[in-house]
């Protein structure tokens, strides 16, 4: 009989594979996750500092620019911490949006937090 003592060797290499592959799968979901919500703040932050570059002393309405974006995302504003800077004419302005991002996989940390900044030049 051909065969006859690896009837089994299938079953026990899955066994063995798949706890590595569903950890694979999980962690590139989580990376994927992390692309996608950095993605996102700095579109928020691109849209604050875009509004600061021209109203800079208008600190409600480069919230409200960060804010707006951040709920086109999908995302809870009030979650989100943001830090503007803003200058002279001529000089940088920039806007700082962070926001927690809780991974699916057990981790020693909960939450991590991610931050992106954009810069323009204050033009008014």
């Amino acid at each position: 009989m051909w065969g006859g003592r690896e009837q089994g060797q299938s079953i026990v290499e899955l066994a063995l594979i798949l706890p590595t592959l569903l950890l694979l799968l999980a962690v590139a979901f989580d990376v994927g996750r992390v692309v996608l919500l950095y993605g996102d703040l700095v579109h928020a932050a691109r849209e604050g500092a875009w509004v600061a570059s021209e109203r800079p002393w208008d600190t409600a309405a480069i919230q409200q620019a960060v804010n707006r974006a951040l709920q086109d995302a999908g995302l809870n504003p009030a979650n989100a911490t943001i830090v503007i800077d803003t200058g002279s004419v001529g000089q940088p302005v920039s806007v700082r949006v962070s926001y927690p991002y809780k991974p699916i996989l057990p981790l020693p940390w909960d939450t991590i937090t991610l931050s992106a900044k954009h810069t323009m030049v204050r033009i008014r």
